[in-house]
Order: structure tokens, then C-alpha cells, then sequence
């Protein structure tokens, strides 16, 4: 219960940490770039630059992300690294409680619109979409770094896998119905797990 309580609080980080980045973001080109990390487990199609923040480890967690801002969407991915592997027959429950975890965290009444389990290169992997209003504090976080949802309904588009010891997760906050079709679904998509 430990790990999953740590891979709670590193889920809402990487969330936050994505709101925080957007104000270090430059303009965004047009262009998407394909992204591989260091490491090479995983690319994906970012929709213009992006910043990478380097987290500090939580108790096993070591967590890096990278965002993008476009137009009033904000794309992040991160690559986490626990201490010890994650046993196989857990992963599923542990995916199920991280995106009912992220619907508390993230919304005021939120709730799950679709979401389906996939295996991904031999990661098990939870796609699943949220939408509401924006929580207390992922607005307040957002606020401070002159972003502002005003209370107003957003959707958000995850594809989160463990495999081992290693967790991506690919995450979309998007301010329409029809950019969630679009946008998020080729974000999601564009995700290829090594």
C-alpha cells in the first residue's frame, strides 16, 4: 500500500509539475517533434518544444516529466522509476487506483468518461479520460504560474503503463469535447513503449 500511496503522490506531481513548466515554456512551433527518452523506453509525439523538469525522488520515486503548451491544451509525459519491481499481478489494481486517485485530485466532481486496459509492448497500461471542473488545487497551482481555468470544464485524456520498475504516463488537459477526439486521441496515440 506503500508504493501505491507514493505513485498517488507522484501522479498528482507529474500533473502539477506539467501546470508549473508551462510557465518556463517558450513559444511552440507548429511542428510536432518525436521525443525519446535518455533512456529509450518510450516516444512520443510531442505537439511543439517542451520542458523537461527533473524531480526530486519520493521514497523510491524518481520521476521525470516533459510539457508542452499549445494553444489552451497542455501536453505532459513522464518516466518513473521505483526502487523495487512492481509485482505483476498488482499492476492492474494499482493503474485502477491511480486514475480514481487522479479524479479526486484533479476535479471537483469529476468523473471517468471511457477507459480500457491495454498491453503495450509488454507494459500493462490504463487509457482512460476524465472531465470536470478543475480542482482547488491544480487551479491554485496553475494560477501562480498565470494559467487560468476559471472554473471551467476540462477534459483529461491518460495513458498510464507500469512494466517492472518503470511507469510512463501520458497526460493531455484539454478544453473541448472535440480536442479530446482529436488532439488527444493522436497524443495518446503517438506513445511507443520499448
Amino acid at each position: 500500500m506503500n508504493l501505491l500511496t507514493n505513485a498517488d503522490k507522484s501522479i498528482r506531481i507529474i500533473t502539477y509539475l506539467g501546470l508549473i513548466a508551462l510557465s518556463a515554456c517558450t513559444a511552440v512551433s507548429s511542428q510536432e517533434q518525436i521525443f525519446t527518452s535518455k533512456e529509450g523506453k518510450f516516444s512520443i509525439a510531442m505537439p511543439g518544444s517542451f520542458v523537461e523538469e527533473v524531480n526530486t525522488p519520493i521514497k523510491g520515486i524518481t520521476t521525470r516529466t516533459w510539457t508542452t503548451i499549445k494553444d489552451e491544451s497542455t501536453y505532459t509525459v513522464a518516466h518513473s522509476t521505483f526502487a523495487k519491481k512492481i509485482a505483476v499481478e498488482k499492476v492492474p489494481k494499482i493503474l485502477q487506483a491511480l486514475s480514481e486517485a487522479a479524479i479526486k485530485s484533479n476535479f471537483v466532481n469529476g468523473k471517468r468518461i471511457a477507459g480500457s486496459s491495454v498491453m503495450k509492448n509488454g507494459y500493462k497500461c490504463l487509457d482512460f479520460t476524465l472531465t470536470g471542473v478543475p480542482s482547488p488545487s491544480l487551479q491554485a497551482e496553475s494560477k501562480k504560474k498565470g494559467i487560468n481555468f476559471n472554473n471551467k470544464l476540462i477534459y483529461q485524456r491518460s495513458l498510464l503503463c507500469i512494466k517492472d520498475n518503470q511507469a510512463v504516463e501520458a497526460l493531455a488537459l484539454l478544453p473541448s469535447s472535440d480536442e479530446l477526439k482529436s488532439k488527444g486521441a493522436s497524443f495518446i496515440q503517438s506513445v511507443n513503449l520499448k
